[in-house]
């Protein structure tokens, strides 16, 4: 049995530099806690596994396993997988937190794109999107959403694609009278 293991990463600011999320995120240390971590330099991949919850200002990535995938020391990409994977940002001040999970999270740096694979689900303020893929630009505040191929009967009928769904809420009506 394996004790929690708390890493902070000299690469920490890597992250929140390249995902454009509140000035104060990038300039706070990334914590990253889990029951097992393996490192190799070689090919530049971080590997933690066990309850990984990463956390980083307002960002926590929440996965049974967690993979960083470094360029020297910069961050390439962040693969969080779990039943689900959780995450979650407040992405600028005047805005609520962005929640997602998903079975399969990749973060895309030199992108500043998330995926989000499998079962997922994307809450911004109190909208949802839901597919098996999200995509989430975080720059541009853009969500693009897909249902998944099944193995149905390949006529082109209903049975061939899973939809997405996409729930959005009404503005409240602020011109009511008392």
């Amino acid at each position: 049995m394996y004790n929690k293991l708390t890493a902070l990463l000299f690469f920490g600011s890597v992250l929140a530099t390249t995902v454009e999320a509140l000035p104060e995120d990038w300039q706070q240390e990334m914590i990253i806690e889990s029951d097992r971590a393996e490192l190799d330099r070689k090919t530049g991949m971080v590997v933690y596994e066990g309850d990984v919850v990463l956390k980083q200002g307002t960002l926590t990535i929440e996965s049974d396993r967690l993979t960083l995938i470094l360029d020297g020391k910069a961050l390439k990409q962040a693969i969080a997988e779990g039943q689900p994977a959780r995450y979650q940002q407040q992405v600028s001040s005047d805005k609520p937190i962005t929640r997602a999970t998903a079975k399969r999270i990749d973060f895309y740096a030199d992108r500043k794109e998330i995926a989000f694979k499998g079962d997922a689900a994307l809450r911004q303020e109190n909208n949802l999107f839901s597919g098996e893929l999200i995509r989430y630009d975080i720059e541009q505040e853009t969500v693009s959403a897909s249902g998944a191929e099944t193995s149905g009967s390949g006529t082109g009928g209903a049975d061939d694609n899973q939809r997405i769904q996409v729930i959005i809420q009404p503005q409240p009506n602020t011109d009511v009278q008392p």
